[in-house]
């Protein structure tokens, strides 16, 4: 990474990627982040990282002790749950903007192919693909939508719960964004935001067993 970007700009490339990393398992809840080693990882100044790692923990990405340094944080059960409860209004009032505003066969056609590219992966055992796949297909709802602030505050938000949601099954994922889909297209907005809210709801108990009471 330049050194010469801002220093601004290089925080936000190392939030990003930290983001990244959660999703793809480069990065893991309670992992230590060591100022040092995360300057010598992007090439930058420690000044840069610790501007990175303030913004992750006004996020709630990192938890920043005095004594123990920056660490990703490591949810409660309770504290997945309320995330999820989040994340469920959210994901319900995408697919509901993304149905108000669909418009033209080329926007049906991206996000039928952006289903498409999540159905495909039925069957194998393609967890991080899947991952990559539903935030694609995540990011066509927000741009059909028209709201930028969605695409910023999802992945935030979910970025913790990657972990407990591999348990979910293949079958309710697919059929899930299924549902969804279909009444987007269909241009059907309640239909599209009850179709999100009862795929968050019905992976709730698959997720919250994997973080301690």
């Amino acid at each position: 990474m330049n050194e010469k970007k801002t220093s601004g700009s290089a925080a936000t490339v190392i939030v990003r990627d930290v983001l990244q990393g959660l999703s793809d398992g480069r990065y893991v809840a309670g992992q230590r982040l060591a100022e040092r080693d995360l300057a010598e990882l992007y090439n930058l100044s420690r000044s840069s990282i610790r501007e990175a790692l303030s913004h992750m923990a006004a996020d709630g990405i990192v938890e920043i002790s005095p004594y123990k340094g920056a660490r990703i944080r490591k949810l409660s059960r309770s504290e997945a749950a309320n995330i999820m409860a989040i994340s469920e209004v959210i994901l319900g009032l995408a697919a509901r903007q993304a149905a108000e505003n669909i418009q033209d066969q080329d926007e049906r056609d991206r996000l039928s192919a952006s289903f498409q590219a999540l159905e495909n992966l039925r069957g194998a055992d393609h967890q991080l693909e899947f991952n990559h796949r539903r935030n694609e297909y995540y990011r066509v709802l927000y741009e059909l939508g028209k709201n930028d602030e969605l695409r910023r505050m999802l992945p935030k938000i979910n970025v913790h719960l990657v972990r407990g949601s591999q348990a979910v099954p293949y079958d309710l994922r697919i059929e899930g964004h299924r549902e969804i889909t279909e009444a987007v297209l269909a241009g059907d907005a309640e239909a599209a935001e009850a179709a999100a809210r009862r795929y968050m709801r019905a992976t709730i108990p698959y997720i919250l067993q994997h973080y301690p009471n």
